[in-house]
């Protein structure tokens, strides 16, 4: 994703505890998404899903499977 687009969650592929750390914070399936920075080393996004802004790492956002609206 580039920042500034938009995109729905399609599915969340990581451990379980990721999983329900996420679900907590409104990564779910079917979520909207938007990616709204970028680290200059592509090691961290800033992540907005519905309400919540949430920093990630790139382990994590690679388990975040999602389609481009």
């Amino acid at each position: 994703m580039k920042t500034g687009e938009e995109a729905v969650v399609e599915s969340v592929e990581l451990e379980d505890a990721v999983c329900e750390r996420l679900r907590y914070l409104n990564v779910t399936a079917g979520a909207p998404l938007v990616l709204l920075k970028v680290s200059f080393f592509k090691k961290t996004y800033l992540i907005q899903a519905r309400s919540a802004k949430i920093a990630i790492g790139r382990e994590v956002a690679e388990g975040i499977k999602v389609c481009r609206k």
